[in-house]
């Protein structure tokens, strides 16, 4: 009887072990996405001029979107993880899942399922961070509140949880902002200014040969 108990509790325990993932359709929900300090029913897009990086977070078992650390792995913190992420070249373009988006982040082409079958963590949510341009001190991102997946996941034609951004309709936090400052653009003296240290040189060039 003993035996047969045991037997039957490393059943469920497989079962439940087998039964934990996660399923999410990570896209754009038809929503666009404008640059920085860009007006939400015009334009520029967000990768128009610039490069995105767009991560999937699991927010680990705090449940919380910890802070940016930009010498972090992946620029996250805490118990925070990667799951996914797509780097996108200015203009708009393919990412290295397969999928294509243009300038506003519409998406144009590809599969958005992010799947792990394999998932076992404790906590239930993920969040997004999309970045215009490499992250640094002073920069601006997007991300998203907290989303509570479905950690039952198991594939096989089961309905996937949909997590979009949509600035029109979800709750995206816009022009959030890395702490530090940013580094100093390089000084480049006017036209002017040239002229004067030019004409200084030559005087001075031309006193030395007169002393001699």
């Amino acid at each position: 009887m003993k035996k047969f108990l045991i037997t039957a509790l490393a059943l469920v325990a497989g079962v439940s072990m087998a039964m934990a993932g996660m399923g999410i359709s990570w896209g754009d929900g038809g929503g666009w996405m404008v640059e920085f300090g860009g007006d939400i029913n015009s334009g520029p897009g967000v990768a128009d001029n610039n490069a995105v990086l767009w991560q999937l977070i699991y927010a680990g078992e705090d449940n919380a979107a910890n802070d940016i650390d930009l010498a972090g792995k992946n620029y996250l913190s805490g118990d925070d993880e990667l799951l996914a992420d797509r780097n996108i070249p200015a203009g708009g373009g393919s990412a290295a899942d397969g999928t294509s988006w243009d300038g506003w982040l519409m998406q144009q082409s590809g599969n958005t399922l992010y799947e792990d079958l394999s998932f076992d963590g404790k906590g239930s949510y993920v969040y997004q961070r999309i970045f215009q341009g490499t992250p640094a001190a002073g920069s601006y991102y997007y991300e998203t509140d907290l989303f509570a997946f479905n950690s039952g996941y198991a594939g096989g034609g089961q309905a996937s949880d949909l997590f979009y951004y949509d600035p029109n309709t979800s709750g995206l936090a816009v022009d959030k902002q890395i702490p530090g400052e940013p580094p100093e653009p390089p000084q480049i003296p006017e036209p002017a200014t040239m002229s004067l240290l030019g004409l200084g040189a030559l005087a001075m060039v031309l006193r030395r040969k007169l002393s001699k």
